[in-house]
């Protein structure tokens, strides 16, 4: 099969397996509610934790979600080849999916734990990185959806843009092309800070008002 034929076949398991609308599933077998018009409407961990009040559904919408990242990449590998291309295409297709998913009309969640779940194989330092950034930006702001794009914009910068050749190999798997991960990174943190606009948006607005009607 040719290059391009493979970084489709890649781009399609990896959305298909991303799509999965766990978060959905749970949420309707706990409390038979459509996510998506309850709470925040987001179809994440977070918003499946606030409208069951249940922490095994919570935690379960985390794994499930972080493992369709790691699934993916690693049946990308399995079905494309083990070349970086193939494995990133079908990470950052895990996220599309989970974030646009056919089933559910499009709307899904906003990607972290399923992009967490792409860089536990491809590069795991930088979920520290990200976790580290995140609760810095939280004790700042005290608001979850600025903290993630916080983490997310650091982590795109860093990986993508800043870190020096020398120190990528300290952060990235063994043979892996650094101007390859760079596009990857960004592409990867770009889909889920995407996500991230329409509740940034909210909370400064929100923000706005409130320091206008002291």
């Amino acid at each position: 099969m040719s290059i391009a034929g493979l970084s489709i076949l890649a781009a399609t398991v990896g959305y298909l397996l991303g799509s999965l609308p766990t978060a959905y599933l749970l949420v309707k077998w706990k409390t038979n509610l459509d996510i998506r018009h309850a709470g925040s409407g987001n179809v994440g961990m977070l918003n499946s934790f606030l409208v069951t009040r249940s922490k095994f559904v919570g935690f379960a919408v985390l794994l499930f979600d972080i493992a369709k990242g790691c699934v993916a990449v690693w049946v990308g590998s399995i079905v494309c080849g083990p070349d970086f291309v193939y494995r990133a295409i079908a990470g950052c297709s895990a996220v599309l999916g989970h974030d646009f998913p056919i089933w559910l009309g499009g709307k899904g969640g906003r990607g972290l734990a399923t992009a967490a779940g792409v860089m536990l194989l491809l590069g795991w330092a930088w979920i520290v990185v990200w976790i580290v950034v995140w609760a810095f930006g939280f004790l700042i702001w005290r608001n979850v959806n600025l903290a993630n794009a916080f983490g997310s914009f650091v982590v795109l910068l860093g990986a993508g843009v800043i870190l020096p050749d020398e120190l990528m190999r300290m952060t990235t798997p063994e043979n892996v092309p650094h101007a390859g991960y760079r596009v990857f990174a960004v592409a990867l943190m770009g889909l889920v800070l995407l996500r991230l606009v329409k509740p940034l948006r909210e909370f400064l607005k929100e923000r706005n008002l409130n320091s206008s009607n002291p």
